[in-house]
């Protein structure tokens, strides 16, 4: 068939085609981004380096079947005693879990379908970006460049990164949101800019960290091409950033406000330090390899890399800005230079050059791994991947499904190494939660490892400040450590603790309970002082003599009561406008029609 029938053909039935060609884009997207999450999807642990998350998923469903809204205090990990995870530890994979798991699902099937769902995300999110920028082609090839990236490969099979991979998923979502504000500046812009920026608050506050100042700089440099008319726009992104926070402050106001309450030393030093996490310009541009077996410690080289085809397409994109620019479409060339700013940013902060950066601003400690930065480098390349489709909007429909299907076989078929498990453990929950394989199943030392400890996963991280050494798993609720006494546990739930102590003479009582603000005790419903164990950090408090009724219950501080405050109005406010918008759009499509038949 020569290339002008070929042409005709696809022409003709592109013509006659029943879908949009968005909505087109999107089944194959996803049915591509398949070959990246199906091996996720098995029913068996994968093992990476964090496999705490259908631990993690229980733990929530214990608050919320509890009643604990938000959820803070976790009952079972720091050794049994219990510690305030989810008020430092961004909960949003969780809460989705939780519901995965009231519709049916395993804890474990939970886990693994979350990561599904972030990468999935992920590319349904660069395509709303792209698809704005290049058309709906260039959007189909970003996408399909941003789900087979690297380093999301690295996130899902090898670091086991659930948070961050929520909020590199919902990052380019909340850049499309906000270049639909500014650039049009339409109301209806500004609940979606607030939510997608609250749920990458509540994704991975690490993450949202990195991506902050390229936020602000896309936000700045869009509303300086608005020129004089930036004034209204730019009301309305702080109105979404005062939002955002708003429907995050249940979360954020607390994580921000208590930080001293907790161990965070932890998560910065030895290891953890920025200053042994640098990455290599080698690695970043030529490293090419899919071994994850740096988690059976075959090695101690983590495979940080951005990937040759995205980085090499997109620095070929660079020069599309000029003849874009040409045509008069400044705001797509603006938004390559951007892209391009936005990579260099964030190569330049993953290796040991930036070191001066990282030891003048003490806060970036947190970030831990300086190569987190290549996620931020990942948005940018994926992003300028589909850019040469911008190029050829005018040029015939058959030119352009070739170019888009060539770019979508090369980083779907060259990504497809990285996106494999190095190891699987059919592992049930019974099994996962309590830390015991059942009769007969196969050796396995590494899957027998994984579910040694259940409880101690992450066993030093937001630990109370008065925790100076993590005692032995607790024998029971509460023992007496001074006087003669009698305890009878009497109910538990996931932040409080009912116990009837029968005492022949004054007692101190030690509950196995790691302590914290606002722990209450409370003897026959009137409120006692109480202290932390030097050593271990244990709530302990002094019962008369005589029989009573002991309640320790978690009660919120100012910060979480102000926090869940604003995010409840902020939410109902959230609520009320996505209900004026749904009642507003049929009222609009019928004014347009009475106007165009008039």
């Amino acid at each position: 068939m020569s290339l002008l029938k070929a042409r005709r053909r696809i022409e003709t039935v592109a013509a006659g085609w029943p879908l949009p060609a968005w909505a087109t884009c999107v089944l194959a997207l996803v049915g591509l981004a398949a070959f990246a999450y199906v091996p996720l999807l098995n029913g068996d642990v994968i093992f990476t380096g964090d496999t705490s998350h259908a631990f993690r998923i229980y733990e929530m469903h214990r608050c919320l079947s509890d009643g604990q809204w938000p959820c803070r205090w976790v009952p079972d990990l720091g050794n049994g005693y219990g510690y305030p995870l989810y008020n430092y530890y961004p909960p949003l994979p969780y809460y989705a879990g939780d519901f995965l798991h009231w519709l049916g699902m395993s804890y474990v099937r939970a886990a693994d379908l979350l990561f599904a769902i972030g990468l999935a995300g992920a590319g349904l999110s660069m395509f709303l970006l792209a698809r704005r920028l290049w058309g709906d082609l260039g959007g189909l090839v970003s996408a399909v460049a941003y789900v087979f990236a690297p380093y999301l490969a690295l996130d899902v099979y090898l670091r086991g990164a659930l948070d961050e991979l929520w909020a590199l998923a919902i990052a380019p979502a909340l850049l499309w949101a906000l270049l639909e504000l500014i650039t049009t500046s339409r109301l209806r812009y500004v609940p979606l800019a607030a939510l997608f920026g609250a749920l990458l608050l509540l994704s991975h506050n690490l993450v949202a960290v990195i991506v902050a100042p390229a936020v602000a700089l896309w936000v700045v440099a869009l509303l300086a091409l608005r020129g004089r008319d930036a004034w209204r726009p730019a009301i309305m992104v702080a109105a979404a950033g005062a939002w955002a926070f708003g429907l995050a402050a249940f979360f954020t106001l607390p994580a921000l406000r208590e930080g001293g309450y907790v161990q965070l030393d932890s998560l910065s030093s030895g290891y953890f330090h920025y200053s042994h996490n640098f990455a290599s310009l080698s690695d970043l541009f030529f490293l090419r390899t899919g071994d994850y077996s740096f988690l059976l410690k075959v090695h101690l080289h983590t495979p940080v890399q951005i990937g040759w085809f995205h980085w090499g397409l997109a620095a070929a994109s660079l020069p599309m800005a000029l003849p874009l620019l040409r045509r008069g479409e400044r705001r797509e060339a603006l938004v390559i230079g951007l892209f391009a700013l936005f990579f260099g940013a964030g190569v330049f902060m993953s290796i040991s050059a930036s070191k001066p950066v990282w030891d003048q601003f003490h806060s970036l400690r947190f970030v831990q791994f300086p190569w987190r930065y290549v996620g931020l480098a990942t948005i940018a390349t994926a992003a300028l991947a589909g850019g040469s489709l911008a190029l050829i909007r005018d040029r015939s429909p058959a030119l352009q499904l070739g170019v888009a299907l060539a770019l979508v076989g090369l980083f779907a078929g060259s990504g497809h190494l990285f996106f494999h498990a190095e190891h699987r453990c059919a592992l049930s929950d019974s099994e996962l939660l309590a830390g015991v394989r059942d009769a007969g199943a196969p050796y396995d030392p590494i899957c027998d490892a994984l579910i040694r400890d259940p409880q101690g996963f992450a066993i030093t991280d937001y630990l109370p400040t008065d925790v100076a050494q993590v005692p032995d798993p607790p024998a029971a609720p509460a023992l007496v450590v001074a006087g003669s006494a009698l305890i009878e546990p009497a109910g538990s739930g996931s932040d409080w603790l009912r116990l009837h102590i029968d005492a022949a003479s004054p007692s101190r009582i030690e509950a196995s309970l790691f302590d914290f603000p606002k722990w209450r005790v409370r003897i026959d419903g009137a409120t006692v002082p109480h202290t932390a164990t030097v050593a271990n950090g244990l709530v302990t408090f002094e019962v008369p003599a005589g029989a009573h009724d002991v309640e320790l219950r978690l009660q919120d501080t100012a910060a979480r009561r102000a926090g869940n405050l604003l995010s409840l109005a902020s939410w109902s406010a959230w609520a009320g406008a996505l209900l004026a918008m749904l009642v507003a759009a049929p009222i609009g499509r019928a004014g347009g029609r009475r106007r165009r038949s008039a």
